[in-house]
């Protein structure tokens, strides 16, 4: 059985007529919940508490989202952040939805969980809302589990086309924590470079993989398969959650990489046989994705995979980066050339 969060509540959060991480996302992946589906829970959302908020935030940052929420008009955090008079109670609905679905997934509830949720979250540092972020729901969810839901280890699989930042700096000496990251470079947020793999008693503990623009499935898939699967039997994680941007489809206005609805299947794939060796439940949290067709096709495409559906098969292709990157990373996990 797989949770689901999925609410026009999260259509609450108001960025403006021209704003790309618009409230018609959540609408159109709403669709696909319509009908009544037997492997499918549909979650109600619930919201965060101050203290839930406080694992990764600090406090005057998390008083400054309430006051400029409060004003009541559309307020401008950062250049391309903004935030309404229903922006307070919807992030907190969006960190309180995940941490629910997390808490079911590692009590055996349900078998794993997707959370479509939004304003997205791995942006986000503890003092700063950015990249149309604001609180970040997966750093969050996995201090919790850690430190209410007695999990001791996560692994976090970002595969936005954007680095995750926020994420990367919550954990980036945490060794309980372990942040795997694949995104274009250069390219906002400006970090995510190779050779950022951890703080002094962490290293390895954060594993970038900056890709240059055009990346194809095939490609992903071979980087997926070489650097992410040893890793997990490595570090066998008791809980996976997924910073699942889809704005490196194809289609998408933002992003320049190429992968298609069934690449995303695919690395869905790739991510729960991986979880399945090792025994840990994987739930998956919105992030980006702004072209809405795409954008629902590829979570309709992962739920499915999630479910068991049969995974796209898709042949490796070679990538420039791949050599170096498992050069990097072969000094901390067991990873080998082919």
């Amino acid at each position: 059985m797989i949770g689901v969060v999925s609410d026009p509540l999260f259509m609450n959060h108001d960025t403006g007529s021209y704003h790309p991480e618009s409230p018609l996302r959540i609408q159109f992946i709403h669709t696909l919940f319509a009908r009544k589906d037997p492997e499918i829970l549909l979650v109600d959302p619930v919201q965060a508490t101050p203290q839930d908020i406080l694992l990764n935030h600090e406090q005057y940052f998390i008083d400054h989202i309430k006051r400029s929420c409060s004003s009541g008009k559309l307020t401008d955090l950062d250049p391309d952040t903004v935030c309404s008079a229903d922006s307070w109670s919807v992030a907190l609905h969006a960190a309180g939805s995940l941490i629910r679905l997390v808490q079911m997934a590692v009590s055996g509830e349900i078998n794993g969980g997707f959370a479509s949720i939004r304003p997205p979250g791995h942006h986000a540092t503890a003092d700063e809302a950015m990249g149309f972020c604001l609180f970040n729901n997966v750093a969050i969810a996995a201090r919790k589990a850690t430190q209410s839901f007695g999990v001791e280890k996560v692994l976090i699989v970002d595969f936005d086309v954007h680095h995750g930042n926020g994420t990367q700096e919550s954990f980036y000496a945490a060794k309980e924590v372990l942040y795997f990251s694949t995104h274009q470079y250069p390219f906002y947020p400006g970090t995510g470079r190779l050779s950022e793999t951890g703080a002094p008693g962490a290293e390895g503990s954060t594993v970038n993989c900056p890709l240059g623009g055009g990346k194809t499935d095939g490609q992903y898939g071979a980087l997926y398969r070489r650097v992410l699967i040893p890793i997990i039997e490595t570090f066998r994680p008791g809980l996976i959650l997924v910073s699942a941007g889809f704005d490196s489809h194809a289609m998408d206005p933002i992003g320049g990489m190429q992968l298609s609805t069934e690449g995303f299947a695919s690395l869905a794939g790739i991510i729960r046989d991986s979880a399945k060796s090792v025994n840990a439940p994987v739930v998956y949290a919105l992030e980006g994705g702004y072209n809405f067709q795409a954008l629902r096709d590829s979570v309709k495409a992962v739920i499915d995979v999630m479910k068991g559906g049969k995974v796209p098969v898709i042949e490796e292709k070679p990538l420039p980066e791949l050599d170096e990157i498992i050069r990097t990373h072969a000094r901390y996990w067991p990873l080998q050339h082919h």
